[in-house]
């Protein structure tokens, strides 16, 4: 078999119990796939200029006719350490197992395969597949009978994220090993010239290039993991233009889930280079006054009129850097303002003055939060559902947590189910270099 122009063939499995779709996959994925019409289609869906051709994906097929049979097949091919990139199951395979059985089974040797399930039945509700299966984003449905441009599209889009999930992963590992090397070679040279002022000159260097490569890695990730996002979400959203009369409602609802879990996941992958960047950025400490600072947080959210967002009382000028205290009051305001379940909301800001620190505050009279979750919300992608229309995505009350840590405070939550919370926070005044006076407009920012 040749080798596409990337010098990559992608293999593919194809279980199913009739012969007949057997054929229809080998004529769609290596017969068609020479074909004009599905190089434009390429073009369209991943955004390639007209100008310049798209390298042509090039497939390996193989076929089984049973869940077990297909099953057996994968675990030969993690064996031989060629794995399969995308399985097509098909849902009826009497008299063995049926798709989602052989799916799971699938997923218990080979847990990154991509997965699509074939079906003209509604067997399983989504909400049981969901339940049997779990909601990954390596699964997706397709209705029969199928469309050969969808079949080829499927298989282009689904090996190439397999494939970018995979360099993801290696880049992942080397940064690793190259971290530990790192560190071997500084705890060893710490060991050795302990008492040397020029050998601990070198040795703060060497950790600020670490901290460096480890701050351009958080952005190189980001942008590897957004790039099959991009692929899958430019898919999705052309089958749901162009192809919404053929994908009936259920199929409709389908996508737009997809759509939602890609947009999620953009956050997430944003909040986590977010979180990665506070405290590793060096900025200027400048004088802040809140009062007017908090207040052009206020207009920059632009709250709905059913919510009112108010300070309480004078809050202090305080030496900070201004960003992250904005990230800071950012952060627990809008969470407050989108949470928000009353017809009438309100938001106060207070602050008091307390045993030397500043002690902040955010209220609300929203949803609540259960008291068990009170330190779960302030850790990395831990979710509480408090609303049916809005999911976090578990970084913002972390990055949050991270900024008062930082200055040497602490923060807190106080909350009654169904009256609303309290978001504490103190910032030392020692440390902030705290003004007791006023300064003016131009002195404060």
């Amino acid at each position: 078999m040749s080798k596409s122009e990337d010098g990559i063939i992608h293999r593919i499995l194809v279980i199913d119990d009739n012969p007949n779709i057997h054929k229809d996959f080998q004529t769609i994925l290596l017969e068609e796939e020479e074909s004009t019409t599905l190089d434009n289609l390429r073009s369209e869906v991943f955004g390639d200029s007209s100008s310049q051709r798209v390298n042509k994906s090039v497939y390996e097929l193989d076929f089984a006719s049973q869940g077990k049979e297909g099953c057996d097949k994968v675990k030969q091919a993690c064996s031989e350490n060629r794995p399969y990139e995308l399985a097509f199951v098909d849902m009826r395979m009497p008299p063995g197992w049926d798709g989602l059985k052989t799916i799971e089974h699938m997923w218990q040797i080979d847990p990154y395969v991509q997965v699509v399930i074939c079906t003209a039945y509604s067997d399983y509700s989504w909400g049981e597949i969901s339940e049997r299966l779990g909601k990954s984003e390596n699964l997706l449905i397709l209705k029969k009978p199928f469309d050969s441009a969808e079949v080829a599209q499927f298989a282009s889009a689904l090996t190439q994220k397999w494939i970018l999930a995979k360099q993801a992963s290696l880049k992942t590992e080397q940064l690793e090993e190259m971290v530990k090397e790192r560190t071997d070679a500084l705890t060893q040279e710490i060991a050795e010239r302990r008492e040397a002022e020029q050998k601990q000159a070198e040795l703060i260097e060497k950790v600020d290039n670490i901290n460096k490569e480890l701050k351009d890695f958080a952005s190189i990730v980001s942008h590897d993991l957004k790039a099959p996002l991009r692929g899958i979400k430019s898919l999705a959203s052309w089958l749901l233009d162009d192809c919404s009369d053929r994908l009936g409602d259920q199929g409709k609802e389908q996508i737009n889930l997809l759509l939602g879990r890609v947009e999620r996941m953009y956050n997430l992958i944003d909040g986590v280079l977010q979180y990665s960047i506070v405290g590793r950025t060096e900025e200027k400490v400048v004088p802040v006054n809140l009062n007017k600072f908090v207040q052009e947080i206020i207009d920059m959210l632009v709250p709905p009129k059913d919510i009112s967002v108010t300070v309480e009382n004078d809050l202090p000028v305080i030496e900070c850097e201004e960003t992250q205290i904005m990230q800071l009051f950012q952060n627990l305001l809008s969470n407050a303002i989108k949470y928000m379940n009353k017809p009438q909301g309100w938001v106060k800001v207070g602050c008091t003055e307390e045993d030397g620190v500043w002690k902040f505050s955010v209220a609300d009279n929203g949803p609540g939060i259960e008291e068990k979750n009170f330190e779960k919300i302030f850790r990395m992608f831990q979710v509480v559902a408090v609303s049916e229309e809005f999911q976090g995505t578990g970084v913002g009350l972390t990055v949050a947590k991270k900024i008062v840590e930082l200055h040497g405070g602490r923060i807190w939550v106080e909350s009654k189910v169904g009256e609303g919370s309290t978001f504490f926070f103190t910032l030392p005044k020692k440390e902030m270099g705290v003004h007791h006076e006023k300064l003016d407009a131009n002195t404060a920012r």
